[in-house]
C-alpha cells in the first residue's frame, strides 16, 4: 500500500508556496506624496510622487500609468527603459524630465505638473502593473482661486429695517458665504437664517460668482451691531471676512427726527412769510 505525504512534508510545501506568493506579489504602493491643497498660479511645479515598493520578479513588465478623475484613458505613462508620456488632460503640462530617483524602476514615477491650475482640481490615480502583479492608489487634489474682489454694503428699504449685502466674485471651486452678527457690548457671534443666496457659474472662465442678501429689521438688532459676512472654500482652509457696523433707528429717535424736520420746514416758511 502506497504511503501518502506526511504532514510535515505538507506543511514545508505550504510555507514554500506562501513564500514564493510574498516574493512574486511585492509590487505595492505605499503612498502618494504631494500637496492637496494649492492656491492657483502660487507654484511653478507640483509634484505627486507615487511610492512604490518592487521586487525583481515584478520589474518585467512594470507600467506606471496616471488618471484623473477616473477617467478610463491614462493621462501620463511611463515604461522603464522608454521616455515618460504626457497624454489627454495633461498633454503639454507636464514636465517629463522630472525624476525622482536615478533608480532605473523609480525615477519617472511621479507627476510634475508644470503651473497648475484650478482646471486641473480632481482625484489622481496612480496604477502600476506588471506581469505579476498590479495596484493603485488615489488622491485628491484642490487647486483653488480665492476671491479677486469682495465687498459688503447695507441699504434702507424702510425706516424700520435694513438689507445687509455681500458679493464676491473670481472664485473657484464653488465658495460658501454666510452672515453674521454680534454686538460691540457681546463679541459673540451668531448667524443669521433666512438669507438669500445666489450663485453663478460661469464654467468657460473657470470660477463662481456669489452674493449674500438679508433683510432685518431695526427693533431685532441692539444699537450697535456688527455685520461680518464670512467667505469659505471647502476643502481648504481659506476664509475671507468683512465686516460692517450699523446703527439702528429706535422709534424715539424716529419721532425726534420728524419733529427737528417739521420744525426746520415751519421755520423755512416763516422765514420766507417775514421776507415778503
Amino acid at each position: 500500500m502506497k504511503r501518502g505525504p506526511s504532514s510535515g512534508y505538507l506543511g514545508m510545501l505550504l510555507l514554500g508556496l506562501v513564500a514564493a506568493l510574498q516574493v512574486t506579489s511585492g509590487l505595492e504602493i505605499v503612498t502618494i506624496e504631494g500637496p492637496g491643497v494649492v492656491k492657483n498660479g502660487s507654484v511653478p511645479q507640483l509634484v505627486l510622487d507615487c511610492k512604490y515598493d518592487i521586487t525583481e520578479y515584478d520589474k518585467t513588465g512594470l507600467v506606471v500609468k496616471w488618471y484623473f478623475n477616473r477617467q478610463p484613458f491614462p493621462v501620463y505613462q511611463w515604461i522603464p527603459t522608454n521616455e515618460p508620456q504626457d497624454l489627454g488632460l495633461l498633454k503639454g503640462r507636464l514636465n517629463l524630465d522630472y525624476t525622482v530617483s536615478e533608480e532605473e524602476y523609480t525615477k519617472h514615477r511621479a507627476l510634475a505638473i508644470l503651473r497648475p491650475t484650478t482646471e486641473l482640481t480632481g482625484e489622481y490615480t496612480c496604477s502600476i502593473s506588471s506581469f505579476e502583479s498590479e495596484d493603485l492608489k488615489r488622491k485628491s487634489l484642490i487647486i483653488y482661486a480665492p476671491p479677486v474682489d469682495m465687498s459688503m454694503t447695507y441699504s434702507k428699504p424702510s425706516e424700520d429695517s435694513v438689507v445687509v449685502s455681500c458679493r464676491a466674485g473670481g472664485i473657484y471651486p464653488e465658495p460658501n458665504i454666510a452672515i453674521f452678527r454680534s454686538t460691540t457690548a457681546s463679541r459673540r457671534r451668531d448667524v443669521i437664517e433666512g438669507a438669500k443666496i445666489d450663485r453663478q457659474h460661469f464654467p468657460e472662465m473657470g470660477y463662481y460668482n456669489i452674493s449674500i442678501d438679508l433683510e432685518v429689521f431695526d427693533y431685532e438688532l441692539d444699537s450697535e451691531t456688527m455685520f461680518q459676512c464670512v467667505l469659505t472654500i471647502p476643502g481648504t482652509e481659506y476664509k475671507l471676512n468683512e465686516e460692517i457696523l450699523y446703527f439702528p433707528v429706535s422709534e424715539g429717535q424716529l419721532l425726534q427726527v420728524y419733529s427737528l424736520t417739521i420744525s426746520s420746514l415751519l421755520l423755512i416758511v416763516l422765514y420766507h412769510y417775514w421776507q415778503h
